[in-house]
C-alpha cells in the first residue's frame, strides 16, 4: 500500500509539527484533538512557524504556505479521521496505558493494511502493542522537536513488527528528507537514553554545588560542541518530562536511571522549565 493520506492524532507541539512536515512533502493529513480550541492553536502555530521559518527565509513561496495549510485537515472525530488512509501516527502524551488503549483502538478500527505508528521518545512498542491483535504493523517513528526542522528519525522495531511494515515506515520517513536509523526495541532507545542520562547528570552537579547553571551548561555547550547546555535543554524539553522519563527508565532498567532528588523537588514546586517561565533558568 502507498501512503498518500496519513491521520496524525494529537495536535500538541509535536503532532502539529508531524503534520506540517508531512504536508509539506505532499501527504493529505487529517489531524486530530479533543477540542476545537486545542486545534485552532495548531493550526496558528504551523502556519506561524512556516511563516517565520520557510516564506521569511525564502524556502518556499506563500503560494506554496498555503498549498501545504491545505492539506491539514482539522477534526475532532478521529473515527471519521482514520477512514481512507494508509498510516495513522500517535502523539499523544507520553503515557504507557493512554498509549496501549489506543493502538489497540486503533487496530481494531483501521483497515489490517494501515501502518500504524506511535511517536513515543521512550516507551517499548512492544509493551505498547501487547493489547492489539494485529502486532506487526505497529512500529515506532520517533520524531524530534520541532519535526520539521531536525534531521533524525528513530524507527523502532517491536518483538513483533514485521519486515515489511518496518520498511514501509522507513521508506515514508526518509521521503521527509529525514536521515534514519533503526532500533531494536529497548526503553529510551538510543537518544532519550544518552540525553536523560547527561542531562540528570548534570542536575546533580547543579545539586551538589560543582558548578553554577551557567557554567555547567557553557562547559558542555564548548567542550562537546553542543547547541545547548544539558540543563538548558532540560528547561526546553520540560523537567518535568525528563522526571516521567527517568522513572520509566527506572522501572525498566534499574536504579543507575534514578532521577536526581533535585529534579524531583523541582517538578513539585512547578519550575517546569519554558513551559512555566522558570526552572533552571527564567524565561
Amino acid at each position: 500500500m502507498e501512503i498518500k493520506n496519513i491521520c496524525v492524532i494529537g495536535a500538541g507541539a509535536m503532532g502539529s509539527g508531524i503534520a506540517q512536515l508531512a504536508a509539506t512533502h505532499g501527504y493529505h493529513v487529517n489531524l486530530v484533538d479533543l477540542n476545537e480550541e486545542i486545534l485552532k492553536k495548531a493550526k496558528d502555530s504551523i502556519d506561524k512557524n512556516l511563516n517565520r521559518f520557510f516564506v521569511a527565509k525564502g524556502k518556499i513561496s506563500n503560494e506554496e504556505a498555503e498549498k501545504i495549510l491545505s492539506r491539514i485537515h482539522l477534526t475532532t472525530n478521529r473515527d471519521e479521521a482514520i477512514i481512507d488512509v494508509h498510516m495513522v501516527i500517535e502523539a499523544v502524551f507520553e503515557d504507557m496505558a493512554l498509549k496501549r488503549q489506543l493502538l489497540s483502538d486503533l487496530d481494531e478500527k483501521c483497515d489490517r493494511e494501515v501502518l500504524l505508528a506511535s511517536n513515543t521518545s521512550s516507551l517499548c512498542i512492544t509493551d505498547m502493542a501487547l493489547n492489539a491483535k494485529n502486532q506487526e504493523r505497529i512500529v515506532g517513528i520517533h520524531f524530534f522537536n520541532p519535526a520539521p526542522v531536525m534531521k533524525l528519525i528513530e524507527l523502532i522495531k517491536g518483538k513483533n513488527t514485521s519486515n515489511e511494515m518496518l520498511e514501509r515506515a522507513k521508506k515514508f520517513s526518509e521521503s521527509l528528507n529525514k536521515t534514519v536509523v533503526t532500533v531494536n526495541d529497548s526503553p529510551g532507545f538510543i537518544t532519550t537514553r544518552l540525553i536523560y542520562v547527561l542531562c540528570n547528570e548534570a542536575i546533580n552537579m547543579k545539586q551538589e554545588g560543582i558548578a553554577s547553571t551557567e557554567d555547567i551548561d557553557t562547559a558542555v555547550k564548548l567542550a562537546f560542541n553542543f547547541p545547548m547546555g544539558p540543563l538548558e535543554l532540560s528547561d526546553l524539553v520540560g523537567n518535568d518530562i525528563y522526571l516521567h522519563i527517568g522513572e520509566y527508565l527506572t522501572t525498566k532498567l534499574g536504579r543507575n536511571y534514578q532521577p536526581s532528588p533535585l529534579l524531583n523537588e523541582m517538578v513539585k514546586d512547578n519550575y517546569i522549565g519554558r513551559k512555566t517561565k522558570k526552572g533552571f533558568y527564567n524565561y
